[in-house]
């Protein structure tokens, strides 16, 4: 069976975003902001530097927008990179894989698109799974797993202020903005918490930077040339990729409970997607 040119590039994006997971996971020593700030400037010089390229102004025509997109994507780049350093690396992940869920519910606010009462069902899956692999307990962990929650409710947000922008706007400007508010923010902290880098901590950051932009352009490319449902799809892959990491890596033992959550989460999300494509 041929795998679709759009699903290809999807697996080659989750591929590379596994490794800048992995990465992050081994620099949980330094502070969260830090590898923020140094990740984002990496990405503001290059979308200045296409920019330029390009003869197009990095600040866009919809400002207003693009600063609220800015902002709630970097926050939900910031929660998920510190759920990421204090969670299992599958369970990270899954939370991450929320956001079509919050993008849906924003929605019907934001863009004005109606949620059905079978994509209720599919949302309660998906919260059933958060219930089993939290428990009912409100522990230290669970400070974390709220971090990856929250991570992937800024990344709907940052969705929808996507499609209300759509195509009026460069992809490019709409990184500027993100990375642009990610290093500033990011920045701001270090002037009270810096941590001095190591050698091999500044290879890794450096490493993961670049992994983060191919895995970023590869995304794009994706969702380029695939169906929205088919390509997004596809990106739950990663999960896999996440557990096989951490069984052959971290050594993280993953208990069969938070197991079946996880596939609760990932079930319940997929049949929202499929659902959302049959009807349109």
């Amino acid at each position: 069976m041929r795998i679709p040119r759009g699903s290809q590039l999807m697996l080659t994006s989750i591929l590379v975003a596994s490794l800048v997971n992995l990465g992050i996971k081994r620099l949980r020593h330094v502070p969260i902001a830090e590898v923020v700030f140094f990740m984002s400037l990496v990405s503001l010089l290059t979308s200045v530097v296409a920019l330029r390229c390009r003869k197009l102004s990095v600040w866009g025509q919809h400002r207003g927008l693009l600063l609220t997109r800015g902002v709630s994507g970097a926050l939900g780049i910031v929660l998920h990179f510190f759920a990421l350093q204090h969670l299992l690396l599958p369970s990270a992940v899954a939370f991450r894989r929320m956001a079509p869920i919050f993008a849906a519910l924003l929605g019907i606010f934001i863009v004005k698109e109606p949620v059905r009462w079978q994509q209720w069902f599919f949302f309660a899956l998906s919260f059933a799974g958060v219930v089993l692999v939290n428990g009912l307990a409100f522990t230290g962990a669970s400070w974390y797993m709220l971090a990856g929650i929250m991570g992937a409710l800024f990344s709907g947000l940052s969705n929808n202020f996507v499609r209300k922008i759509g195509d009026r706007e460069h992809p490019l400007v709409v990184s500027f903005y993100s990375d642009m508010v990610a290093t500033l923010l990011s920045g701001a902290y270090l002037l009270y918490d810096f941590v001095a880098l190591q050698g091999q901590d500044i290879l890794l950051l450096g490493a993961i930077s670049v992994l983060s932009l191919l895995a970023h352009y590869y995304t794009v490319k994706a969702y380029q040339h695939g169906p929205v449902a088919t390509v997004s799809a596809t990106a739950y892959v990663s999960v896999a990729y996440a557990w096989l990491i951490n069984q052959l890596y971290l050594r993280e033992v993953l208990p069969l409970l938070q197991l079946l959550g996880l596939a609760l989460i990932i079930i319940g999300t997929l049949l929202n997607l499929f659902y959302k494509q049959k009807r349109s």
